[in-house]
């Protein structure tokens, strides 16, 4: 499959029951069916509340032994002021995860918020850059411009921190190489309400990506990229038109609505 790792920001909406999922199915089987697809997930929900662990490991025992999950740090440690010491923010989380980062490693990633801005910042990125384990795949997304400095960069590539190269209205990130890895991530704005359909066209930017992958990326040795629903309207088909933009074979929405081993719907042929 080379070194793409193509998915979608999260698996559990009710709007792609019908489109994606069979109609009827619940919630609990949303991972499994996901994973028939998809080779690789970055956690939404871990933004909002570190799993517990009783929760990875359910994760872990509905996925193929490759699939690969990223996992969004807790916002109460990127966006929350004042910060709460990190031994009740940030230690938890990389505790309850740790599991998933050591047999089916993507990253673990820092967003921050537009308000997040160098220089008055730049203490808490290092201090949290600090904490996580070195042998913990790190992926850091910034939104503000002041960020786009040759000490932002030193500092990154000092821990081997992957830039996300975001495509979000906030800003534009460079296209730097800072670990050994890439990690991508296509947003949308907040206008669209229901994910059920593409509704945008995707305006050049993955053929732009592709090219920035061709080139400035070239030494990466794996390239993560995930889409919201907010980017065209529905995470798993932009994922498919990603797929192809890139010149990697689409995945077959299909799969999702099949039994396990059914080559098409409506058969039983192994």
């Amino acid at each position: 499959m080379g070194r793409y790792w193509l998915g979608c920001c999260g698996w559990a909406y009710e709007d792609w029951v019908g489109p994606f999922y069979p109609t009827g199915t619940p919630p609990g089987e949303f991972l499994e069916r996901y994973a028939r697809v998809f080779r690789t997930v970055e956690v939404d929900s871990s933004f909002y509340r570190a799993p517990p662990p009783s929760t990875v490991r359910r994760w872990s025992e509905r996925v193929p032994t490759d699939f690969r999950f990223s996992l969004k740090v807790p916002r109460t440690v990127t966006h929350d002021r004042p910060y709460a010491p990190l031994t009740e923010t940030l230690a938890p989380f990389l505790a309850a995860v740790r599991p998933l980062v050591a047999s089916r490693p993507g990253a673990v990633v820092l967003q921050f918020p537009a308000s997040f801005r160098a220089p008055k910042d730049a203490d808490r990125l290092a201090e949290l850059l600090g904490a996580i384990d070195p042998d913990v795949p790190l992926a850091v997304e910034l939104r503000h411009d002041s960020w786009w400095t040759p000490a932002t960069r030193e500092l990154l590539a000092s821990r081997g921190a992957a830039l996300v190269w975001s495509v979000t209205p906030e800003t534009e990130p460079p296209a730097w190489v800072t670990g050994n890895f890439l990690y991508c991530r296509f947003v949308g704005d907040r206008a669209l309400e229901r994910f059920d359909r593409l509704q945008r066209p995707d305006g050049g930017a993955f053929e732009r990506m592709h090219r920035r992958f061709d080139d400035e990326g070239r030494s990466a040795e794996a390239i993560f990229a995930y889409s919201n629903n907010h980017f065209l309207g529905f995470g798993p088909g932009t994922v498919v038109d990603l797929a192809r933009a890139l010149g990697e074979p689409a995945p077959d929405l299909a799969r999702a609505a099949r039994v396990p081993g059914q080559r098409a719907l409506g058969t039983d042929e192994p």
